[in-house]
């Protein structure tokens, strides 16, 4: 019996035993794993990446990526996130109308309702295919003429009166793809026009379609109108302001052809710093882009394609900035007829300043 006992109570000692090394050997482990969380490294997420041999002093704020310095801790690296499980509620809830300081020229889509004409801008066929219920088309580039400048006021405001328009209509614009300029053009127009309510759609069709909102495929026309325009000129710069140097001048047109010739005092920007996605930056992000521009000095946005000067001049109006548009065709046009040899003036050798992205 005692023999038994013995023999139970070392098997007994050597159960405990195990299941206390066990014990130990989990709680050991335990803060190994807490001790490698506590001492390791922190990853700078926003690091600054450097490359060739740039003026620093030209570049503002760019993506890491680009090759430029990121602005630490700035708006947009903050969402650069968001498209995690733990910020997906943050991110849908966030008001994008609202970060703007002139947000009022931006339509959240759920709030068209059945008062405002929607105005489908695409230069494709996409309409066909699929639009917003009740939409009406007027493609973007029939507001230019044969040679690529903008139609006379005249042209124009038949152009909308014979789409069935009212300069006393409240119209929201869209296009097939967000970031592609169109509407951000036909906006322009429209405000050249005098229109007294006009924005654009946040959002794509995608967008649109994914948010269960109205669809369809059929063509909608309304009866022809007599459009009243009320020109506003301050919406298209001359040439004699954009010479006399009272504006904050801006470059829109790709980065090659900014290097051959341009405006003198011109500052280069990528309309593509402009968006994300396929969405205009929020206010913080537009906010960073624009930083070195001046608020209190007027601005003027040019190129030789108006949807990519009109997408600039239209963030720009977002931002509260006093902008207008003007087209590079038009400043060579004065600029040669004043060479007597025939050739384009240009501050080549003048130094620049290119704005960068958050």
């Amino acid at each position: 019996m005692t023999k038994f006992n013995t023999i139970h109570n070392n098997k007994a000692s050597s159960t405990l035993y195990r299941k206390n090394a066990s014990y130990k050997g989990f709680y050991v482990l335990g803060i190994l794993m807490l001790s490698l969380i506590a001492f390791a490294p922190v990853v700078d997420a926003g690091c600054s990446c450097s490359g060739g041999t740039w003026d620093p002093s030209g570049f503002l704020n760019s993506e890491v990526g680009t090759g430029q310095p990121a602005q630490p801790g700035s708006a947009q690296n903050s969402a650069a996130g968001n498209s995690g499980n733990g910020t997906a509620g943050r991110q849908k809830s966030f008001d994008r109308v609202a970060s703007f300081p002139n947000g009022a020229i931006l339509k959240a889509m759920k709030s068209v309702s059945s008062s405002d004409v929607v105005m489908d801008v695409s230069n494709t066929d996409s309409y066909s295919t699929s639009h917003i219920k009740n939409a009406i088309h007027i493609p973007s580039k029939v507001f230019l003429n044969g040679e690529g400048n903008l139609k006379t006021d005249e042209e124009l405001a038949k152009v909308l009166g014979d789409a069935g328009l009212s300069r006393d209509d409240s119209i929201v614009l869209y296009a097939g793809k967000e970031s592609s300029g169109e509407a951000e053009f036909a906006f322009l127009v429209l405000r050249y026009l005098g229109q007294k309510d006009v924005k654009l759609l946040d959002g794509s069709l995608a967008d649109w379609k994914a948010a269960g909102l109205p669809e369809e495929t059929s063509e909608n026309i309304l009866p022809g109108k007599e459009y009243g325009p009320m020109v506003k000129p301050e919406v298209i710069a001359e040439y004699q302001y954009v010479k006399s140097g009272q504006a904050q001048i801006i470059d829109v047109r790709p980065f090659v052809e900014f290097g051959k010739g341009r405006i003198p005092g011109s500052i280069a920007l990528d309309p593509a710093n402009v968006i994300k996605g396929d969405k205009i930056k929020i206010g913080a992000d537009l906010s960073t882009v624009f930083s070195r521009l001046d608020k209190e000095k007027p601005i003027v946005v040019y190129s030789d394609d108006y949807s990519r000067s009109a997408l600039v001049w239209y963030a720009l109006q977002l931002m509260g900035y006093e902008a207008s548009l003007y087209t590079w065709e038009d400043w060579k046009a004065h600029e040669n007829a004043d060479a007597p040899d025939g050739t384009t003036p240009a501050a080549a050798g003048s130094k620049y300043t290119k704005l960068g992205s958050t």
